[in-house]
C-alpha cells in the first residue's frame, strides 16, 4: 500500500490548547491507495500537557466520521479501537488495513480521548481526519528537489521518497540511468526534510557530481515490490550547465598571409548555457576584443604570432590551444647591436650585429664603416682586439626577396681607464677637531672623465665628480684615506694617507654596579667613569658628588655600605691635552624603611568627648610611604594610603594607647605609644549629677512609702490581737494575747 502524503491537520474538540506543546496528533493529512492492496496510516500521538495518567488514552479510528453537536460527539463506521500506553503522554495510533475496496475511499478520523491527572483538565478530546483516495494503479515516487539546472563538477543530491508501506511489506527504491554510474556516485538511506514531508518515509539519496555529457539524459527512481517487481517508477531529464569546451581558433584564410591581406579569426566551443564573453590574446596579452570573432585587416607584421581564446559562461572559461598566424612582409627595424654594447674597452672584442624583422628572414647583409662599404656579408662582424680606429658610425642592409632595408646609423666608442692617482693635503697633521681638513686626488689623463671615490680604512666614504675632499675634523673621520680614480674603462688607486685627528674625550658616563636602587647598609656600590674615546688618550679623572668635587682621581668610586646621605648626583670629569669633557649626572637612589615614625594627635592628649580626633602619622622613608596603619591598645583601626585617620565624635570608651605603623617598599615601623584621655563635658556631667540626684530621691520616697506601709500593717495587727472572749451568759470582755513592741520610728 503507497500513499502521497500532502498537508497534516488537526481538529481540537477540546477548547484547552496545547500552545506550548506539539500537535498532539502526527499523521498524514491525504493519502492515496491502491485498490487491493493494503493500506497503512502512520500516526503518532503526543499528550505532554496532559502528563502522565494511570488510564491509557482511547483511540478510536471511525470511518466517515460527523459530529453530533447536541451529544458533543463523533459518530462514523468503527474501524479499530485499542488504548494508548498505560503512564506515557506518547504512543503509535498508526491504523492498517489489510486489503482495500472501492468502498474504503473516503475520511477516516482518529478520535483521542485522554483523562487528565490534573483538577483543570477534566479530559482531552482531538479529532484528525485523513482523506483517502482509492486508484486502480500505485501511485509513483516523489521526487525532490524541484527541476533546475544542475552545474558541472559541483555535488548534487536528488531524493526519492514514497509513504511507509505496511508493516509487512519490503519495498525498495533504485536508481537507473548515466549519473547513477557516475564514478563516486553513491546512495544512502534518506529521511526528507520536514518541509517535504512531515511524517517518517521511506527514501533514498543520490549524490554525484554531474558533467557536461549528462545534460539532456535521464534519471529513474524505481519502486520495486519484495518480490524484486516493478511497481512504479518516476523519471526526470537533467539539464545540466558545464563550461566551454573543445575551445578552437579557426582563421580565415588559413595561415600564412601576406601583409595588407585581410584576416577573420574565429573562436568556437561548446557549451551550456551558451558562451557569452570572448577573451583574445596575442603572445601572451591581452587584446581589447570580446567578441566570437575578431577582424584583422588590413594585416600588418605586429599582427603575426601565437593566438588564444578564451570561452566563458557562468559555470567557467576555457582556453584553446595555441593558433600562429604567420604574416610575411620584407626587412624592418633593421639595426646594428654593439656586443658588449659601445662604449666598449680598449683591446676587448666586439661583436657587431645587424638585426631586422623580417618574414621569411633576410638572406643578404651589406656593412658600411663611415659611410665605406666593408667586405662581410653575414649578419654579424667581429673586431678584436678593438682599437682606437675602430670607433666611427656603422650602418647594415638587410634583404630577402620582397625587398631591402638600410639600418640607422650607431656608434662605437672606446674607452680607456686612468694609469695613476696620487692624494694630497693642504692641512697639517694631525688635525685638531673642528679644523677643516681638505684632500686632492690627483688623476693622469682617461676617456671618459673619470668619477673618484673616497676611501677610509678601505670603506666607501663618498663618491662623485669632484677631484677634492673636504670636511671639518671629528674623530668619526680619522684613518687612511685613499682615492680611487674609475671610468667604465678602469680604474686607478692612489697609496694610503693617514689621517689622526686630536679630540677631547668623548662619550663620558658614569656606570653603577649594581644598578638601580640600593638598600642603605647593604653591599659595596661602585661607579665607574666611563670615556668612550680620547686622543691622545692619556686621562686624568676627577669625581662630583653634587657638584662637590670629591678627593678621588681614579675611574672608580667605591661606597663600601650605602648610607641615605650617599643618595646624590654623581658625576666625573676627563681630561686630555686637547680638552675636558663631563659625564651627566647619574643619581644614585638609596632605599631605606621608615624613620623616626611620629604619631600626632590633633587637638591634644587630652579632649573632651564628641570632639573629631585627627591622628596624624609622618617619618622619612624611601621610596615614600605606602600604606599607614592606626592602633588602638594594640588593636588595629585601619590603613590608608594617606597619613593622616579621623575618629569622629569620640566618646568615653574611646580613650588609650595609640600608635602608627608605616610601610614602604622596604620594610614597616610603629610610632611610640600616645595615651589619649576622653573626658566628660559640662553638659554630660551636669546630666549625670541629675540622674543620680534622680535615683536619690526616687530610693527616698520608696523608703517613706515602705515605712507607711509597714506602719498600717502594725496597727491591724494590735487590733487583731484584742479578739473577744464569749462566755455561757453571752458577755464578752478584750483580752490581749500579747503586749505589743512599739513601731520603729515611734508612731
Amino acid at each position: 500500500m503507497w500513499v502521497f502524503i500532502s498537508f497534516i491537520f488537526l481538529f481540537p474538540a477540546s477548547a484547552h490548547s496545547l500552545s506550548t506543546c506539539p500537535k498532539p496528533v502526527t499523521a498524514p493529512e491525504a493519502l492515496v491507495a491502491t485498490l487491493g492492496s493494503c493500506l497503512y496510516i502512520p500516526c503518532r500521538y503526543d499528550l505532554c500537557r496532559a502528563g502522565p495518567s494511570p488510564h491509557p488514552p482511547l483511540l478510536r479510528w471511525l470511518h466517515h466520521p460527523h459530529y453530533d453537536p447536541q451529544q458533543q460527539k463523533f459518530w462514523g463506521r468503527a474501524v479499530e479501537e485499542h488504548r494508548g500506553t498505560t503512564g506515557s503522554p506518547q504512543g503509535d495510533c498508526s491504523l492498517t488495513i489489510p486489503r482495500v475496496y472501492p468502498e474504503s475511499a473516503g475520511v477516516y478520523g482518529l478520535r483521542l480521548m485522554a483523562n487528565a491527572s490534573r483538577r483543570y483538565y477534566k479530559d482531552l478530546r482531538w479529532m484528525h481526519s485523513v482523506t483517502v483516495n482509492v486508484t486502480g494503479t500505485a501511485p509513483a515516487p516523489h521526487l525532490w528537489p524541484d527541476p533546475a539546472p544542475l552545474t558541472q563538477g559541483q555535488k548534487s543530491n536528488l531524493g526519492c521518497w514514497v509513504p511507509p508501506a505496511c508493516p509487512e511489506k519490503t519495498p525498495t527504491l533504485t536508481w537507473e540511468g548515466p549519473v547513477s554510474e557516475t564514478w563516486g556516485a553513491h546512495l544512502d538511506t534518506w529521511i526528507p526534510p520536514t518541509t517535504v514531508v512531515s511524517y517518517e518515509v521511506v527514501g533514498t539519496l543520490l549524490t554525484f557530481e554531474p558533467s557536461g555529457d549528462h545534460d539532456g539524459t535521464s534519471i529513474h527512481c524505481i519502486l520495486r515490490g519484495s518480490d524484486g517487481k516493478i511497481i512504479s517508477q518516476v523519471s526526470r531529464q537533467l539539464q545540466v550547465h558545464y563550461a566551454p569546451r573543445d575551445v578552437r581558433v579557426v582563421m580565415t584564410p588559413p595561415s600564412p598571409v601576406h601583409e595588407g591581406q585581410e584576416v577573420t579569426l574565429s573562436c568556437q566551443d561548446l557549451a551550456n548555457p551558451p558562451s557569452h564573453t570572448y577573451t583574445w590574446s596575442l603572445r601572451g596579452h591581452i587584446l581589447p576584443q570580446r567578441g566570437a570573432q575578431v577582424l584583422l585587416g588590413p594585416t600588418k607584421a605586429t599582427h603575426g604570432g601565437i593566438y588564444r581564446c578564451q570561452a566563458t559562461n557562468h559555470v567557467g572559461t576555457t582556453e584553446s590551444p595555441p593558433t600562429s598566424l604567420e604574416v610575411y612582409y620584407p626587412p624592418r627595424d633593421v639595426q646594428v647591436v654593439v656586443t658588449p654594447p659601445s662604449p666598449v674597452h680598449e683591446g676587448r672584442e666586439v661583436t657587431l650585429s645587424c638585426q631586422d624583422l623580417a618574414n621569411p628572414r633576410s638572406h643578404t647583409y651589406i656593412w658600411s664603416l663611415g659611410g665605406h662599404i666593408l667586405p662581410q656579408r653575414g649578419a654579424q662582424v667581429l673586431l678584436g682586439p678593438t682599437k682606437a680606429t675602430h670607433g666611427g658610425t656603422y650602418r647594415c642592409q638587410a634583404t630577402n626577396h620582397l625587398g631591402t632595408t638600410e639600418s640607422p646609423p650607431t656608434s662605437l666608442e672606446v674607452y680607456y681607464p686612468p694609469r695613476a692617482a696620487t692624494l694630497e693635503t693642504s692641512t697639517p697633521l694631525p688635525a685638531l677637531l673642528g679644523s677643516r681638513v681638505t684632500l686632492h686626488c690627483r688623476l693622469s689623463p682617461a676617456h671618459p672623465t673619470p668619477t673618484v671615490q673616497w676611501l677610509r680604512n678601505d670603506r666607501p666614504e663618498a663618491e662623485g665628480p669632484a677631484h677634492t675632499l673636504s670636511f671639518l675634523a671629528n674623530p668619526a673621520h680619522a684613518g687612511s684615506y685613499r682615492c680611487i680614480g674609475r671610468n667604465p674603462a678602469g680604474s686607478a688607486s692612489s697609496p694610503p694617507l693617514p689621517l689622526r685627528i686630536w679630540y677631547a674625550p668623548q662619550a663620558v658616563q658614569v656606570l653603577q654596579h649594581p644598578r638601580g636602587p640600593v638598600l642603605a647598609g647593604g653591599g659595596p656600590v661602585r661607579l665607574r667613569c666611563e670615556v668612550g674615546a680620547a686622543d691622545p688618550p692619556q686621562l686624568k679623572i676627577r669625581w662630583f658628588k653634587d657638584e662637590e668635587e670629591l678627593p678621588v682621581e681614579t675611574p672608580d668610586l667605591v661606597l663600601p655600605s650605602p648610607h641615605p646621605t650617599d643618595a646624590a648626583a654623581y658625576s666625573c670629569q676627563a681630561q686630555n691635552e686637547v680638552g675636558v669633557t663631563r659625564s651627566p649626572p647619574s643619581v644614585l637612589e638609596v632605599r631605606y624603611a621608615p624613620q623616626g615614625v611620629e604619631l600626632v594627635v590633633g587637638p591634644g592628649q587630652r579632649v573632651e568627648e564628641k570632639t573629631n580626633i585627627t591622628l596624624g602619622c609622618r617619618g622619612a622613608a624611601h621610596p615614600p610611604p605606602e600604606l599607614f596603619e592606626w592602633f588602638r591598645d594594640g588593636r588595629s583601626l585601619g590603613q590608608s594610603r594617606k597619613g593622616l585617620w579621623v575618629l569622629p565624635a569620640v566618646g568615653a570608651g574611646s580613650g588609650g594607647r595609640y600608635h602608627c605603623r608605616i610601610t614602604n617598599q622596604v620594610a614597616s615601623a610603629d610610632s611610640d605609644d600616645v595615651i589619649v584621655t576622653i573626658y566628660y563635658s559640662t553638659p554630660t556631667i551636669l546630666r549625670r549629677t541629675f540622674l543620680a540626684l534622680a535615683a536619690g530621691l526616687s530610693s527616698l520616697l520608696a523608703l517613706v512609702a515602705l515605712g507607711f506601709l509597714l506602719h498600717r500593717r502594725w496597727k491591724r495587727q494590735v487590733a487583731a490581737d484584742e479578739e473577744p472572749v464569749v462566755e455561757p451568759s453571752r458577755t464578752f470582755f478584750l483580752c490581749k494575747k500579747k503586749v505589743p513592741l512599739p513601731p520603729p520610728w515611734g508612731s
